[in-house]
């Protein structure tokens, strides 16, 4: 697909459309040779060469200059869209810098200018243009005042439809990218994409949003890990203590989880479920402080506190002395270094941390070319007094936090200031109106401090304080021509006004006081006037109602001018309204408040996800001038801490309460026992023969005195040195942690994946030979059918064969009544022509069935391959042949006879004779046989095709329980594993547990306490003190802790595999029954598939059997008495059977063919008759259905054979009387046998005429269209049975395919972490104690790094 700009880069653009262009002129030619080459033209492909530079030349010179973009009105723009579309090309002309760029940039900044209608428009106050502002631009780069101009509009562009489309992402994000590469405002930039993020952004907006985020963020920590003094600037330093209290919090959070972990091992029966799920817990809490820890060392390198607290942290609680005193140490450097660089600094008079802790709204303001007027600090109360996050005020101009009358002219005061030092306003109080995010205004009062900041240049500290009303008031602020510009949010109970009523409107001083022109100098004085005020409906707002009566409201109304100090001027004025308190007021609000609870007030509270303001009625001794819901950024945790170890110990008492109440109630029961033990003499020690876990003497000595054994460490260390390398690893923490750390698989995990891969192979290759088999043996039923087919369709032409030469030999013997020569040579010719006809579908049809690639039974190949028909030769005697050489006899016997002239065709000719007496005897039976076995052959099949998917079934059953034994013996083997590894703590003695949980506690205790220089605890006298207390413990026997496990997930993750088998092998089931139904319905359909392909030999047949009893009454028919041959057919009777089973198309044919009229049909179908001579033929028995027609034509067949029985050995019957009009006499055979020429002149009846042709068209067509419908039903069952089973292949393999790379693998990668995590839990314990303990160290060496790291 092809877009008009495809990207931004132009030449990567005009490639791209170049291709685009190639394949498109390509595609024409293409079409253009399909239709014509060959035909109309030839060399397409000279063409296209031909055509192709021109195709080239003409993409590479087209330049669309988009006018109509420069001209787009942003007064009324109202699609995003627009925006994005003028400021992406603006920014393309601006990298552009060619003439007709810099001539359209111009063009539209002198359009710009003239139509826009913001009053702080750049370009409008570009006549008395703020220096300062450009400033910033020229100080980096070498930039022209109109790239300067260009870049002012851009901002001002994005700023003001930002705050149009506030919710327009796309819009806020090119913005970002406007300010991060032509701006350089990477902290704007990165507020924008603050507040993108919170906007719930689509996946792909989030992933760039994410993306730019760290990019910026990397920028500015590497600006500012390049300043030599290490000083953060304001919104890095803000930036920094917000993590700093974060890593704080998160150590307080992993030392809590490391005191739950020891004191859960302290229990009597310890659970390793709890451990191992305590034990994740902390894993993720460490990394989330070492996380947190590299992001604060990529803000600045200069952080001792932070060093100093993570170096205790690592020392008290993850137990790695060497690591922990190295930071130790480098925090003194650090702390030494910043000593000396604070005291060359100057002192400022406000720093940060005094906004921190300020209770009043404070904002700094600077002054520096690059932020001119722009917030660069502010406090929370500040972000509460104006409703805005501190995100959205940072890094913005101050005027826009200002109403529009102070903010119009607010940039000329500040750089008037700048250049005269005018201080008259420093340090002094005086009240002001700011501005809030709801546009409301609120009287405020302002006090300006000057204040030094870290890079020697000045800024401003604007201090606010609330101005506390003791009286309902409302302030309205107007231009000099009396239209009120804002209102404070008491205008909406008071005069029930709102912002959005004054914002789409103009509305005068007059519309709301009508006679307030007539007392404005009274106004205007220090005492005020009296103003009446009546409410209107036109100017009502529905945010609050109340029940007011139609009296007029008084209030004093103080009125105060405002001056345009530059130039004198009065740009509006400030009015403010005071609710006079009379009775009548008095008595409405206490009405009002007599509905509310206790004493109500109207409070607003802003809600910062809507970005709205909400008015309710509160109590009034809840109110608060700050709302309480408001989200601050920061809490602080240490509370929340303090209350959770107050928690822990309040349950470890409850504990031990319980367990003396426990002790109490077990010291009342006397014990008989007690005391009495059966002990034995084994190895020179007495050990009690019941009591199997009591733990050895030198393992017990080792549990007991391990911290006895800290004061002769050296000693024991060199004395037991016996040059293995393997011990190695226990004498270095950095060496036992490169062991542990080491990511390697483990073979438990190997082996489940192993196990896992195998039995997904088992099941794709089982779900794929159960496919192509059901495919494989539906495709070889189908070609069954057609052979039962073409073996029908075989027999009925060879009936058809016999037909044509009866029909020829009673042309010569003139049966027919054919008048003239012409119509006795025209009946001749097509005779012939369906004999040939006959012939060579004979030809087809058996060449067909002898060279199928269908697997036949034995039978029928027995019976192709032997000789099993009897044929009467020429000279009178019989002669064995197989089917295929009997046939082969008939054709060349019927070749011969198509080749002679019709007066050599007779009853005497021998070529004649071995066709009519072999195709009516020996042959028929024979076919007949052939074509039952076909049709049993098709049984058969679908009875073996249900026992091969029923093994197949069996077999997937087999191997997916085999499968899912290994399986869970696999997941089984994982746990175990992982509780040997959880079960090594177990070994600790309790009072190694109880120190280490003794020092996170003290830990946690100091850190809590906050004293910074006297944080580290004397850990050293407290390890002398547990040492020597461990030391006067005797050592006495004690048992192996009993320990139990309540982890599940070994349970879930065992059922999770087994629903996943027996889906699998329900899919193998669904298989099987769907194949069963169909091999089940097609078995039943065998039959009338059979009758319904016999029927048109079997009626031809009857047909031919007539005409040669006529010819020659001697000559047998299947070796019978011609007279008994015909019969009736069954094929009504086998479709009443299988009515429910056939497909939808044949039953809506067999009802067509049968009980509708056929005609249309058969008609179309076999195209040698019109539907106007089915309608008329037999009297239009046709027309009512081929039932009716099959009754006639048999009913015409049994009139016949009766008239037959009345001429037949009786030479006097009177011929007319009998024909009685439905035939004339002719004497046939030219002589006196009246018998036989009666019973030749039969074939000229109107009945066997009838009967002839209907069988010639009717009955051929009719069952042979049947049979095609038949097939074609059966056909369409199997392709829907075979598609259903297709869809269910790729649903099974689809989810074969989610599960194993969706599910599986990343369960595997869980186990692999868990097993990670758990063997990263040994580090937990001191390297001391695991070299004491020789219990762990056997289990690390032969378990850990032996198994998974080459030693």
């Amino acid at each position: 697909m092809h877009v008009e700009n495809p990207h931004n880069n132009k030449y990567v653009a005009k490639a791209w459309s170049i291709l685009a262009a190639v394949n498109m002129w390509g595609v024409i030619l293409l079409c253009f040779a399909k239709f014509l080459e060959g035909q109309l033209f030839f060399g397409t492909i000279y063409a296209w060469l031909f055509g192709l530079p021109f195709m080239i030349a003409a993409v590479f010179k087209a330049n669309k200059l988009n006018y109509e973009l420069l001209l787009t009105n942003l007064n009324k723009v109202s699609d995003p869209l627009e925006v994005l579309n003028l400021t992406d090309y603006l920014i393309k002309l601006y990298k552009a810098q060619d003439s007709d760029s810099l001539l359209m940039i111009d063009g539209f900044l002198e359009i710009h200018r003239a139509t826009c209608a913001k009053e702080d428009c750049y370009l409008k106050q570009k006549r008395c243009q703020n220096q300062r502002i450009q400033k910033t631009f020229f100080k980096d780069q070498n930039l022209s005042e109109r790239d300067v101009d260009i870049l002012m509009v851009l901002g001002q562009i994005y700023f003001n439809q930002i705050k149009r489309f506030p919710n327009e992402i796309s819009l806020r994000i090119r913005y970002t990218l406007f300010l991060f590469d032509l701006m350089k405002q990477k902290q704007q930039a990165l507020n924008e994409l603050i507040q993108a993020e919170q906007q719930s952004p689509s996946f792909d907006y989030e992933f760039i949003i994410y993306r730019y985020k760290q990019i910026i963020e990397f920028e500015m920590n590497l600006a500012q890990n390049e300043n030599s003094n290490g000083n953060l600037d304001i919104a890095s330093e803000l930036a920094f203590q917000n993590n700093m209290r974060q890593f704080q919090n998160k150590i307080e959070r992993a030392t809590l989880m490391h005191m739950d972990f020891w004191s859960q091992l302290q229990e009597d029966s310890p659970d390793l479920g709890k451990m191992n799920e305590i034990g994740s817990k902390i894993n993720l809490a460490i990394l989330q402080v070492e996380d947190l820890w590299n992001k604060m060392q990529k803000l600045t390198q200069n952080l001792p506190k932070a060093m100093r607290l993570y170096a205790k942290f690592i020392i008290e609680v993850l137990q790695d002395k060497d690591f922990g005193e190295e930071l130790l140490e480098k925090s003194k450097m650090l702390q030494q270094q910043n000593q000396k660089i604070k005291n060359q600094q100057l002192i400022s008079l406000l720093n940060s941390d005094d906004l921190c802790f300020e209770s009043n709204p404070i904002a700094v303001v600077s002054t520096a070319p690059e932020k001119f007027a722009q917030i660069v600090n502010l406090n929370q109360s500040c972000c509460n007094l104006f409703g805005f996050m501190k995100t959205e005020m940072i890094n913005r101009k101050i005027n826009i936090f200002m109403p529009n009358l102070y903010a119009r002219f607010h940039d000329v005061y500040f750089d008037r200031f700048m250049e005269t030092n005018d201080n008259k306003n420093i340090n002094k109080e005086r009240l002001v109106y700011i501005k809030q995010k709801s546009n409301y205004i609120a009287p405020c009062f302002l006090t300006l401090k000057i204040i030094q900041s870290f890079d020697d240049n000045l800024q401003m500290a604007a201090q606010l304080r609330p101005l506390k009303l003791f009286k309902p008031n409302c302030y309205l602020l107007v231009d000099q021509n009396e239209v009120i510009d804002s209102i404070s949010a008491s205008c909406i109970p008071l005069l029930n006004i709102d912002y959005k009523t004054v914002s789409q409107r103009k509305i005068m001083l007059e519309n709301l006081f009508p006679n307030f022109s007539q007392q404005k100098s009274q106004y205007l004085t220090k005492n005020g006037g009296l103003l009446q005020y009546k409410h209107q409906e036109e100017y009502s707002t529905n945010i609050i109602k109340d029940e007011r009566d139609e009296s007029d409201i008084q209030f004093t109304c103080y009125m105060t001018e405002i001056l345009n100090d530059v130039n004198g001027e009065i740009v509006g004025y400030i009015i403010r309204l005071e609710l006079i308190w009379n009775e009548k007021c008095t008595t409405q609000e206490l009405n009002v408040h007599h509905n509310h609870q206790n004493r109500l007030s109207l409070q607003f509270k802003f809600n910062p996800r809507l970005s709205n303001y909400y008015g309710e009625f509160v109590a009034e001794m809840n109110s608060q001038r700050v709302d309480q819901t408001i989200i601050w950024d920061q809490g602080d945790l240490s509370s929340m801490i303090s209350s959770n170890q107050q928690e822990i110990q309040n349950t470890g008492i409850q504990k031990h309460l319980m367990q003396s109440e426990n002790t109490d109630q077990q010291k009342e029961q006397i014990n008989y026992g007690e005391g009495i033990v059966t002990v034995r003499l084994f190895e020179n020690r007495i050990q009690d023969i019941n009591d199997v876990d009591i733990i050895s003497d030198e393992e017990n000595e080792e549990k007991n005195s391990v911290f006895e054994r800290y004061e002769i460490k050296d000693s024991s260390i060199q004395g037991n040195q016996d040059g293995n390398d393997n011990n190695n690893i226990f004498r270095s923490r950095k060496q036992l942690s490169q062991i542990v750390n080491n990511y390697q698989t483990p073979m438990v995990i190997r082996k489940v994946n192993w196990t896992a891969n195998i039995l997904t192979i088992i099941l794709v290759v089982l779900s794929f030979t159960d496919f192509f088999i059901i495919y494989e043996q539906y495709q070889e039923i189908y070609k069954t059918i057609l052979l039962v087919k073409n073996q029908n369709q075989r027999n009925a032409e060879l009936q058809t064969l016999t037909t044509s030469i009866q029909n020829l030999l009673m042309l010569n013997m003139n049966v027919w009544e054919l008048t003239t020569e012409q119509e006795q040579k025209t009946y001749e010719e097509l005779w012939k022509k369906k004999l040939n006809q006959s012939i060579n579908n004979i030809d087809t049809l058996n060449k067909q069935l002898m060279l199928t690639d269908v697997d036949l039974s034995d039978a029928i190949i027995d019976m192709m391959n032997n000789d099993v028909i009897s044929m009467k030769t020429s000279d009178g005697t019989s002669q064995m042949f197989d089917i295929s050489e009997a046939i082969q006899q008939l054709l060349s016997k019927s070749l011969i006879i198509r080749d002679k002239h019709i007066s050599k065709i007779s009853l005497d000719d021998i070529d004649v004779d071995f066709v009519l007496f072999n195709s009516l005897n020996s042959i028929v039976f024979q076919l007949r046989a052939f074509s039952t076995l076909y049709a049993n052959e098709l049984r058969i099949k679908s009875e073996n095709n249900r026992d091969t998917f029923l093994l197949i079934l069996g077999i997937s059953a087999a191997a997916l329980g085999i499968g899912l034994i290994i399986m869970i013996m696999a997941i089984i083997s994982v746990y175990k594993t992982q509780e040997e590894m959880l079960a090594i703590f177990i070994d600790l003695p309790d009072k190694t547990i109880k120190y280490l949980f003794n020092r996170a506690e003290n830990f946690i205790s100091n850190l809590q306490m906050g004293e910074e220089e006297d944080f580290i605890s004397d850990i050293e006298e407290n390890e002398k003190d547990n040492i020597n207390e461990l030391n006067k413990s005797l050592k006495t026997k004690r048992k192996r802790k009993k320990y139990k496990n309540s982890n599940k997930e070994q349970r879930n993750f065992i059922l999770g595999i087994l629903i996943i088998v027996l889906f699998a092998q329900g899919y193998f089931t669904l298989n099987y029954l769907f194949s069963k139904t169909f091999l089940t319905d097609l078995n039943q359909m065998i039959p009338e598939i059979n009758a319904t392909a016999r029927a048109e030999s079997f009626y031809r047949f009857v047909d031919i059997s007539e005409r040669s009893l006529f010819l020659n009454r001697n000559l047998t028919i299947m070796n019978k008495d011609p007279y008994e041959i015909v019969k009736n057919s069954s094929i009504h009777q086998e479709h009443a059977l299988n009515v429910e089973i056939t497909s939808q198309i044949y039953q809506d044919s067999f009802k067509q063919i049968f009980m509708d009229q056929p005609c249309t049909i058969i008609s179309n179908f076999m195209n040698e008759i019109t539907e106007q001579e089915c309608q008329v033929f037999a009297d239009g028995a046709i027309y009512q259905g081929m039932a009716v027609g099959i009754a006639r034509y048999f009913e015409n067949l049994r009139y016949i054979m009766t008239i037959y029985d009345q001429f037949w050995g009786n030479p006097n019957v009177n011929f007319s009387l009998l024909a009685r009009g439905f035939g004339k006499f002719k004497n046939i055979t030219k002589d006196n046998d009246i018998i036989r020429n009666n019973i030749l002149n039969l074939n000229n009846f109107n009945q066997t005429k009838e009967a002839r042709e209907m069988q010639d068209s009717y009955n051929r067509g009719t069952f042979r269209f049947l049979v095609q419908q038949m097939i074609e039903g059966i056909r369409l069952d199997m392709e829907n049975h075979k598609t259903q089973i297709l869809g269910l292949f790729i649903v099974f393999e689809g989810l074969i395919f989610m599960v194993y790379f969706l599910m599986w693998l990343p369960l595997v990668a869980k186990f692999t972490k868990d097993l990670w995590r758990t063997r990263q839990m040994i580090l937990m314990i001191p390297l001391g104690i695991i070299q004491s303990i020789k219990s762990i160290k056997t289990y690390i060496k032969m378990n850990i790094q032996i198994n998974d790291v080459d030693v």
